[in-house]
């Protein structure tokens, strides 16, 4: 039954990056040229980030809560610090690539987001 809740997150992911492409290719002279960087980039956090609150929530929600808190900081700092890097070195090209990463930032977390509370949900009522 995990299989099939993990294929159909990853069939979902699929899903909405194809949607984001889609959309970005109609609005890519307004983005910065490393818009499918980042897509990707989101798209792998999100896969990694599924796959380990997976195995946290495994061991318990305290477990899952700690690890939740810890990873949405780290991945924040780490998500300033790409745009930080980014805009010092590539000052004609930074206000765009900062606007882009936090805008596929809001779109990948909204779906994460969704998906745990959805999850949480089921779970709920499987009690």
């Amino acid at each position: 039954m995990g299989n099939d809740k993990n294929a159909k997150f990853i069939r979902q992911l699929c899903v909405l990056t194809l949607i984001v492409f889609v959309a970005s290719v109609f609005v890519r002279s307004h983005l910065t040229i490393w818009w499918p960087v980042i897509a990707c980039f989101f798209f792998i956090v999100s896969m990694i980030m599924f796959f380990l609150s997976g195995k946290a929530k495994e061991k318990g929600m305290r477990k899952f809560a700690n690890f939740y808190m810890a990873s949405t900081i780290v991945k924040m700092v780490l998500y300033l610090a790409i745009i930080f890097v980014y805009v010092v070195n590539f000052k004609e090209d930074g206000k765009r690539f900062a606007i882009d990463f936090l805008i596929y930032y809001l779109i990948y977390t909204v779906f994460e987001t969704y998906h745990l509370v959805k999850k949480d949900k089921k779970s709920d009522g499987d009690k």
